[in-house]
């Protein structure tokens, strides 16, 4: 999978794997994969059999040691519960029987239920997944040996080669242009965008990100020009210009949500948001700030009164627009950071996180306690404003804002007393589990995990002792 130039990822390569992979799979299949590991699989047709699971961004696959076929075991979309289970396998030694990980994932259809005992002694993938509930018994478990993938004939064995070798160029050509001064915020955002829809087909411009730290620092720079106001201070009376800034910083937002977003074992990613954590702690600030916008200059002639109100109300819709969607995205990308914090010391040396450490940082900063509230607002509004069921997004939305309500609730005890006083009537009488259930489709994979979050964003609640730092 990853050459010894490709990132470093995953940690430890199999050479002999990777050009297996490499051979077996269509070149933007193999460009997009995660991870692969040594596991041992149990299921109704195989007995303990030493195996490889390899992660990729739509299939988990299996295949054998030493790789002579490889096969697709599930689609990540059908996965309904992913558990951690807490026991020692007895088929195993010490000391591996106490340095492993037993791992069940339980998916819809044709369920098929694979337990993997993954050593430790090989680098993890930690999946950002949380626990969901699943009734066992209506779980069909099936494991079908005859599906086999495969490409449909031989291929050039330096096709994949050539074609990351064009990525990289495209990335380098991406970044070239991003850097130059002359650029217009205009042009900016052009390339910006060009980089996130990239980014989006292709995983490995996510890896070309966090290989070198100058563009993450570029945009988060970029973003401290406008944010929370506007170094140009032209724009505090030209609100055509200040919308114009904050489109601009919602899609570098969202490119950096996406550049975050199922990199978490690449080691470039920790190295470099380890040797910017000042520029991490910053973007942390702008993330809960709220933007500032012109506000409407006065007009004494009565004739134009009527004209400039008109625009002026255009101006105002617009700009309140923009920052509703800017708190959304801010919203998503915070929870991306927060998830960094949450998983720590991923085996990195002395590259660590910790939870404590970033919301101790939030809750000395003056914005978080504006910033909850707006979180707790839109939660509100979410559940009360209509019996609607929840798009898609709106349902990633509400899970995020409960995760960074629950870990507000669990590692600050400032903003865990916040939340408790102000916001208890909110609590009572809007944010409730009818509310949620109403507004939750049942068939959306998300339900179950956000019903879970919630009830344990309840509990915090309402419980008065104290939290953990």
């Amino acid at each position: 999978m990853a050459s010894p130039a490709r990132s470093g990822f995953p940690a430890h390569t199999n050479s002999r794997l990777d050009a297996f992979l490499r051979r077996q799979l269509q070149p933007e299949v193999y460009d997009a994969i995660r991870a692969y590991e040594p596991c041992i699989v149990v299921s109704d047709s195989e007995k303990h059999t030493f195996k490889y699971v390899v992660l990729s961004d739509r299939l988990i696959y299996l295949t054998e040691n030493p790789p002579k076929s490889i096969r697709r075991a599930v689609a990540l979309r059908d996965v309904v519960a992913i558990d951690l289970i807490d026991d020692y396998p007895q088929f195993l030694s010490p000391p591996e029987r106490e340095t492993n990980q037993h791992i069940r994932i339980i998916h819809s259809s044709n369920v098929l239920k694979k337990e993997c005992e993954k050593s430790k002694g090989v680098k993890k993938f930690p999946f950002p997944f949380h626990h969901a509930t699943s009734d066992n018994k209506k779980v069909k478990e099936e494991i079908n040996p005859s599906v086999f993938w495969r490409g449909k004939e031989p291929r050039n064995l330096n096709e994949s080669s050539l074609r990351s070798e064009e990525k990289i160029k495209h990335f380098s050509q991406l970044k070239s242009e991003l850097f130059l001064k002359e650029n217009t915020l205009r042009k900016i955002l052009c390339l910006i965008t060009e980089l996130k829809v990239a980014a989006q087909k292709n995983f490995i411009l996510k890896r070309l990100f966090w290989k070198t730290s100058d563009l993450f620092y570029f945009l988060v720079n970029k973003l401290h020009e406008y944010l929370p106001e506007s170094r140009d201070k032209s724009t505090l009376q030209n609100k055509s210009q200040r919308a114009d800034e904050l489109v601009a910083c919602i899609e570098i937002i969202q490119t950096l949500g996406l550049m975050f977003r199922e990199t978490e074992t690449e080691a470039s990613r920790l190295n470099t948001l380890a040797a910017k954590k000042g520029t991490l702690f910053n973007l942390l600030v702008i993330l809960i700030s709220e933007p500032q916008i012109p506000k409407s200059c006065p007009v004494f002639d009565i004739q134009l009164v009527a004209d400039s109100t008109l625009v002026e109300m255009s101006f105002d819709a617009e700009l309140q627009k923009l920052i509703v969607e800017y708190t959304d995205t801010a919203t998503a990308l915070l929870y991306e950071i927060l998830l960094v914090f949450q998983q720590g010391n991923l085996g990195l040396g002395s590259t660590k996180f910790a939870i404590s450490w970033m919301m101790s940082f939030l809750q000395s900063r003056t914005p978080i306690i504006t910033f909850v509230a707006t979180i707790v607002k839109q939660v509100v509004k979410g559940l009360s404003a209509s019996l609607q069921l929840l798009r898609p997004s709106q349902a990633v939305l509400l899970y995020q804002q409960f995760y960074i309500l629950k870990s507000c609730l669990q590692h600050s005890k400032t903003l865990a007393e916040c939340i408790r006083n102000d916001y208890t009537e909110e609590f009572r009488y809007f944010i409730h589990i009818p509310a949620l259930e109403k507004r939750l489709p049942l068939w959306y994979p998300l339900t179950q995990p956000t019903i879970q979050l919630f009830h344990e964003v309840l509990k915090l609640v309402e419980q008065k002792q104290c939290v953990k730092y």
